[in-house]
Formats: structure tokens, C-alpha cells, sequence
């Protein structure tokens, strides 16, 4: 088959998922936002926030499962394909029940942080305190998601996430102004919607694994305490990437906020734009860890590293177009996130840096997956590491608090971030290590 062929049949659908992944927050925002308390609108803010950290920090589960199902897939073993299913399954649905163990001190430390309103943090509590109920459906489902796609199938992702935001949109409607005969919750409401689309994100995952991966469902399956290793060890390392790269972000968040509120305004919106081009190009990331995974699996290092550096090309060429189009748009841009000149005139001034960071931006995002799918996440971790505490910190610190640079100091140390995962990675995709660094998979 046509690599670019390959590459696309999963991307687009990956690209679509990633494009509605949003709507859920933008839902529970319009709807709580038409309540009338302004209160109500930030507690929902705050809490939608507080979840994005946690499930962006678990998202291992879902990377770990693709790269290891994808390499067992490759190999053909469908034994093995159950085997990291029903483990990551568990240990995802148990790291949900110790969340809403725990909902009191994710509390306490999340609108702690935030610093909002007595009020503010009343609300938000309740809403933290029902949605959080969800955790174990949305880990699970993660999983299953790996899953899929680890076997080649971008399309049971899609369909997954769009019930589970259709349904979520529905019932917000329903459960926030109380609708149909339905009790009118407000901000619980908006909590209890998420938590309903979830358990049916779950259900409906369940019916496409017995409709589409019958083979696997019927598989023997057999525990292997090497095989937990395995998982464990790959989930760590992934974890411990994220969490640097976290670091950074609320370093230069942290750093802006200080600065006042026009500054923190504008670092908001440009990053929001700054995001835009990830949604595009998380689907050939996506991609790139299924087909480098299946390739490695089956003994086709040369096929691996053929698709992953077409899946690289289609990276630069999406970086690159979105880099050119802020070059002229940004303020326009900006426009619709925002009323305030001094906003824009703000973010107008990253034109240069939010531009040129495109092309490089869209080629590391690839470059993850690709090593995601070679299961070569211990250098992965590494390599962040060393962007985050040997270049971000050092740079961020020296343009922000001495150069005096302010919130362009911000993006210039996030540019260098960018620049140093791209040298480290690219170095490590160029050579043939990372073809025979990957975790071993215990048949």
C-alpha cells in the first residue's frame, strides 16, 4: 500500500477526533456561562482546568497501549494484544477509584492554586466532586482507544468521540437548565452530563472491541509479570515526560501572570493559537506510532523508519502552512478570542516567534510519535528532561526575570524548548538506535 495512502487512512480520522476533542469544555462553558452568576462560569473554568492536568498527565494510558498492542499486532500475536488490554484496563480503572479517593486533596491543591473567590471555589468544588466520578471511565476508555489504534483502527476513536461529546452536550442542555422533566443542577448538572457521556464512552468502546477485534476478544489470555513490567515501565517514563513538559507550562504561566493582566490575557489566546496546529497534526502522530509500532513488530525496521519520516514530511508541511498563515493573521487572529487592544497588541508582537515555531512545532510532534511507536520511551523522557531543566528553566528565568523581556521573553524560552527537542530527537531518528532501543515486549 501507498505509505502516504497508510498514513492518511489514519490520520484524517485522528484529525477529526482531535478537532472535537474541545467541545466539551467549550459546552459546559456556553451553558453555565447563560446561568447569569459569573461565578458559576469560572467555577466550571477552574474545574474543567484542574481535570485537563489529570487526564493530560494520565494520558500514558492511552500512548503506552498503542505503542506495545501496535508491536504485538505487527508480530501477529493477539494473545499478547489481550494481555496489555485487560492489564492497562485495570490499572486505569484502579487509578480512577484512588482519584475519587482523593477528590479532596485534588481539591484543595487545584483551587489552591487557581486562587479564585470564596465563591468561585464553593462551586467548583461541587462540580470536582461529581465529575470526578467519571475518572475511571475516562482512563478506561483511553486504553481502549490505545487499543484501537495500536490495531490500525483510527475510525472506533472517532466514533467514540463524538458520542461521548453529542452526548455530553445533550444531557448539559438537559442537567444544567433542567429540560425534558429533568431536575435543573446548574453547574452539578454540567458535572453529572460529563460523567454520563463517559460511562457511555466506556459502553460503546466495549461494543466496537467484541464488533471489530473479535479475534483479540477470543484470544487466550495468559498474565505475564513481565509483561506488567513492560506496561509499567513504559507508562512511567511517558508520565515523566508529560509531567516535565507540564512543568514548563505553568513555569510560563506562573512567570506571565505576575506580569499583570493584559500580559496573562494575551499568553492565554496565544495559546490557544498556538494549539490550533497540534489538533492537525496529533492525528499524523497518531498515525506515526501505529505504523512505526506494527512495523517494528513484524521485524521491518527499514519500513518503520520509512513511514516515520513521511509522517515527519506531512508534519513540516502542516507546521509550515499554519506558520505562514500567522504571519500575516495573527492579529486577526487574536481578534476572535478577544475584545481588548491591549491584548491584541499583545499577542501581535509574537507574530515572529508564534510563526517561525510552526514548521519545527509540527516536525517534534511527529518525532514523539514516531519514538511512542518504537516504544522508546525511556529516551523520550530523557530528551525532555534535559529541554525542560537544561534549556526552558535556565532561558526562561534569564530573558523573563534579567533581560527583562517579559511575556515575549516567555515564548522565546519556549521556542528554545521547541529547538532542543527538535535537534534531540531529529539526532536520535537519524541514527539506528532507536529501532533496537525500544522496551522489549515479553511474548
Amino acid at each position: 500500500m501507498n505509505r502516504d495512502r497508510a498514513i492518511l487512512r489514519l490520520a484524517v480520522p485522528g484529525v477529526a477526533a482531535s478537532l472535537s476533542v474541545p467541545i466539551i469544555g467549550f459546552a459546559d462553558t456556553i451553558f453555565v456561562g447563560h446561568l447569569g452568576e459569573v461565578a458559576l462560569l469560572g467555577a466550571v473554568s477552574v474545574g474543567a482546568v484542574i481535570f485537563d492536568v489529570i487526564f493530560w498527565g494520565l494520558g500514558f494510558f492511552r500512548m503506552g497501549t498503542t505503542a506495545l498492542v501496535a508491536q504485538a499486532f505487527g508480530a501477529g500475536d493477539l494473545s499478547r494484544c489481550k494481555s496489555i488490554l485487560v492489564q492497562s484496563s485495570l490499572s486505569a480503572a484502579a487509578i480512577g477509584i484512588v482519584l475519587v479517593f482523593c477528590r479532596g486533596v485534588i481539591g484543595d491543591g487545584g483551587f489552591g492554586l487557581a486562587g479564585p473567590s470564596e465563591d468561585v471555589s464553593v462551586w467548583g468544588r461541587r462540580y470536582l466532586d461529581v465529575r470526578i466520578y467519571g475518572a475511571s471511565f475516562v482512563l478506561v476508555t483511553f486504553v481502549l482507544t490505545g487499543f484501537f489504534r495500536g490495531c490500525g483502527d483510527a475510525v472506533s476513536p472517532l466514533w467514540i468521540t463524538i458520542v461521548i461529546n453529542v452526548i455530553n452536550v445533550v444531557l448539559d442542555y438537559v442537567l444544567i437548565y433542567g429540560k425534558w422533566g429533568a431536575p435543573a443542577l446548574g453547574v452539578v448538572g454540567a458535572a453529572w452530563a460529563s460523567v454520563a457521556a463517559s460511562v457511555v464512552g466506556v459502553v460503546l468502546s466495549i461494543a466496537l472491541l467484541f464488533r471489530s477485534h473479535g479475534a483479540v476478544v477470543r484470544s487466550v489470555f495468559t498474565f505475564d509479570s513481565r509483561q506488567s513490567v513492560t506496561i509499567l515501565t513504559t507508562n512511567v517514563n511517558l508520565f515523566g515526560r508529560t509531567a516535565c513538559l507540564l512543568f514548563t507550562q505553568f513555569l510560563g504561566m506562573s512567570l506571565v501572570s505576575r506580569m499583570g493582566e493584559v500580559p496573562l490575557a494575551a499568553h492565554a489566546v496565544a495559546w490557544q493559537v498556538w494549539s490550533v496546529v497540534s489538533y492537525f497534526v496529533d492525528g499524523f502522530a497518531h498515525a506515526a506510532e501505529t505504523l512505526v509500532g506494527n512495523a517494528i513488530g513484524a521485524g521491518k525496521g527499514s519500513e518503520a523508519k520509512a513511514f516515520g519520516s513521511r509522517c515527519i514530511a506531512w508534519g513540516a508541511l502542516i507546521g509550515a502552512v499554519f506558520g505562514i498563515g500567522y504571519l500575516g493573521l495573527l492579529e486577526p487572529i487574536a481578534r476572535v478570542f478577544t475584545d481588548h487592544e491591549n491584548v491584541v497588541e499583545d499577542v501581535a508582537k509574537l507574530w515572529l516567534l508564534l510563526s517561525v515555531a510552526q514548521p519545527i512545532s509540527g516536525v517534534v510532534y511527529i518525532l514523539d510519535g514516531v519514538l511512542v511507536g518504537a516504544n522508546d520511551t525511556r529516551f523520550l523522557f530523557a530528551a525532555m528532561a534535559v529541554g525542560a531543566f537544561a534549556v526552558y528553566l535556565p532561558a526562561v528565568w534569564g530573558l523573563t526575570q534579567v533581560s527583562g523581556l517579559g511575556i515575549a521573553g516567555v515564548w522565546l524560552a519556549y521556542n528554545a524548548l521547541m529547538l532542543s527537542r527538535f535537534s534531540i530527537l531529529a539526532v536520535r531518528f537519524r541514527g539506528d538506535t532507536w529501532l533496537q532501543a525500544a522496551v522489549p515486549v515479553c511474548p
